[in-house]
């Protein structure tokens, strides 16, 4: 991840990605590490988390910021029934840090503070992830990973009846609510 990271910085693009607690190595200086779970241990209710960190390679540093938020309880719980159904589907090890972090959302942006707020931060996230699930339902629910037609007339007319009846779910899924992988909203409407 870091090295995607420094290719991006290095094209004068930022980057914003959720990262895993030892996906990632952050520093708070050049000798020092910055101590993730120390930092998320402050969290409280809706308090928002927004430290400036770096992450370096043999050359050089790039800086950047972790925006950290609590999940309540309810989606803390969730992810954590999660994490121990995959680990027991594999018969891996859970590492009590892999249960701690399941209990926050945190992300690695080069964005600087004034540009985005760190609330604006997660909701793009929040965004992202949102498509990540609309792909994920076209492709289970609706089968559209997998093209069963050969000819360009067939497929064409497959696809535009999947997605008509996807633009049906959404429509019908829009007079709910949009769920919050931290299991409530940061901005109000």
């Amino acid at each position: 991840m870091p090295r995607a990271i420094f290719h991006v910085v290095q094209g004068e693009g930022d980057v914003l990605v959720r990262f895993g607690w030892n996906s990632l190595p952050l520093w708070s200086g050049p000798n020092e590490r910055f101590d993730l779970f120390s930092h998320l241990r402050m969290l409280h209710g809706t308090a928002l988390g927004d430290w400036p960190v770096f992450i370096r390679n043999e050359e050089r540093m790039v800086a950047g910021r972790v925006c950290a938020l609590k999940k309540s309880r309810q989606a803390a719980e969730a992810t954590q029934r999660d994490v121990r159904r995959k680990a027991q589907k594999t018969s891996a090890q859970i590492l009590p840090q892999t249960l701690e972090a399941a209990s926050y959302i945190f992300v690695f942006t080069t964005v600087l503070a004034p540009v985005l707020a760190p609330a604006h931060v997660l909701e793009f996230y929040r965004g992202r992830w949102q498509i990540e699930l609309v792909f994920k339902r076209l492709k289970s629910l609706l089968t559209l990973g997998h093209l069963r037609k050969t000819d360009d007339q067939s497929a064409r007319a497959w696809i535009h009846g999947k997605l008509f009846v996807a633009f049906l779910l959404e429509a019908l899924l829009r007079h709910g609510e949009s769920f919050s992988p931290w299991g409530y909203p940061l901005l109000s409407a």
